[in-house]
C-alpha cells in the first residue's frame, strides 16, 4: 500500500471510520475502476472493431474505385490506340497517295524533258549537217582559191623568167646578180618547202585549217583519251557545232563537240595559242551553257583546247584555267598529259 493510501485510511479513520470501513470502500472503488475499466476496455475493443470494419470498407471501396478506374483506363487506352490505328491508317493512305502522285508527276516531268532533249538532238543533227555541208562548200572554195593562186603565181612565174632571159642578154653583171638571187631564193625556198613539209607531217598535211585540223589529228582517239578517264564517250561531232541567236546570228563557234549522258566536252584547237584565246573558250563554254539550258538539259560541260605549238606558260595557263590540255605526240596524234591532282572546271 503506498503511503499517500495510508494517509487516507489514517485521516478517515481520525474521523470515527474503521479500517474495515475504509478498506471496504478501498475494494468498491477498486472493483468500481476495473468495472469501468472493464466498460472502456470493451467499448475500445467495440471501436477498434468498428474501425477495422470500416477500414476494411474504405479499402473494400478503394479497391472497388481503383477496378473502376483501372478498366475505365484501358477502355479510354483502348479507344485512344484505335483511334490513333486509323489516324496512322489514313495517313499512310495519304501518304500513298501524295507519292503516287509525285511518281506520276515525276513520270510526266521526265518524259517531257526527254522529248525536249529529242527535239534538241534533232535540232542539233540538222545543225550538225548544215555545218559540214557549209564547211564542205567552204574546202571546195578554198581549194579553188588556191589553185587559181597557184595558176597565176605559175603564170607569174614564167612571165619572170622570160624578163629575167631577156635582162641576162642585156647584161652579164645582171645575169650575175639575179643568178645570185635566184641561189638564195632557192636556198631559202627549200628551207621554206622543208619546214612546210615537217608541220604538215606532225600536222598530218591540215596546213593551218582549223576544221581540218580537229578532223584529221585532234578527233582521231580523241574519245579514247577521254574514256581513259573514265567519261565513256557515247556520240561525237568531229567538225563542230555553230551557236546562232533567235536571229540566227552567230554566237559562238566550237571546233570539236563529244558528250555522254552525263557530260559535254567542248574543245578549242589552235595552231598556237593567243593572248585571249584561253579567256575566248571560257566564254564559248558559258554560252554553251546558255543555249543548252533553254532545252532543260542539265548535264555538265567542261573544256579542252588542242593547241600544236605552245611552251610551258601556256600549258600551265592552259590547266590553271581547269581546261583539259591536248598536245601533238611523235605518232601525228594527240596526247593528253594531266599533273596529278587536276581537276576540271564544270560549267
Amino acid at each position: 500500500m503506498s503511503p499517500a493510501i495510508r494517509r487516507r485510511i489514517r485521516n478517515r479513520i481520525g474521523r470515527g471510520l474503521t479500517f474495515e470501513k475504509v478498506w471496504a470502500t478501498i475494494e468498491r472503488n477498486a472493483e468500481e475502476a476495473e468495472k469501468r475499466h472493464a466498460e472502456w476496455e470493451a467499448k475500445w475493443q467495440k471501436e477498434a472493431a468498428e474501425r477495422e470494419a470500416q477500414r476494411q470498407r474504405e479499402a473494400e471501396e478503394a479497391e472497388k474505385r481503383h477496378a473502376e478506374w483501372e478498366a475505365q483506363r484501358q477502355r479510354e487506352a483502348e479507344k485512344r490506340h484505335a483511334e490513333w490505328e486509323a489516324q496512322r491508317q489514313r495517313e499512310a493512305e495519304e501518304a500513298e497517295k501524295r507519292h503516287a502522285e509525285w511518281e506520276a508527276q515525276r513520270q510526266k516531268e521526265a518524259e517531257e524533258a526527254e522529248k525536249r532533249h529529242a527535239e534538241w538532238e534533232a535540232k542539233w543533227q540538222k545543225e550538225a549537217a548544215e555545218r559540214e555541208a557549209q564547211r564542205q562548200r567552204e574546202a571546195a572554195e578554198r581549194e579553188a582559191q588556191r589553185q587559181r593562186k597557184a595558176e597565176e603565181a605559175e603564170k607569174q612565174h614564167a612571165e619572170q623568167e622570160k624578163e629575167a632571159a631577156e635582162r641576162q642578154k642585156e647584161a652579164e653583171e645582171r645575169k650575175k646578180e639575179a643568178a645570185e638571187r635566184e641561189a638564195k631564193w632557192q636556198k631559202k625556198h627549200e628551207e621554206t618547202e622543208r619546214i612546210v613539209n615537217e608541220v604538215s607531217r606532225q600536222m598530218g598535211g591540215l596546213h593551218n585549217s582549223f576544221g581540218e585540223m580537229a578532223e584529221f589529228m585532234v578527233a582521231p582517239g580523241i574519245i579514247d583519251l577521254f574514256n581513259d578517264l573514265g567519261f565513256h564517250i557515247t556520240q561525237s561531232a568531229e567538225h563542230g557545232i555553230k551557236i546562232l541567236d533567235e536571229k540566227k546570228r552567230l554566237r559562238a563557234e566550237i571546233d570539236l563537240l563529244i558528250w555522254n549522258g552525263d557530260y559535254i566536252i567542248a574543245i578549242e584547237v589552235k595552231t598556237s595559242l593567243g593572248e585571249k584565246d584561253i579567256e575566248k573558250h571560257r566564254k564559248r563554254l558559258e554560252i554553251l551553257r546558255e543555249d543548252i539550258n533553254k532545252t532543260g538539259d542539265r548535264r555538265k560541260i567542261v573544256g579542252g583546247m588542242a593547241v600544236a605549238v605552245l611552251n610551258d606558260n601556256d600549258r600551265k595557263a592552259i590547266l590553271d584555267a581547269g581546261f583539259y590540255l591536248l598536245e601533238p605526240s611523235e605518232y601525228s596524234r594527240m596526247k593528253m598529259d594531266l599533273p596529278e591532282g587536276f581537276v576540271p572546271r564544270e560549267w
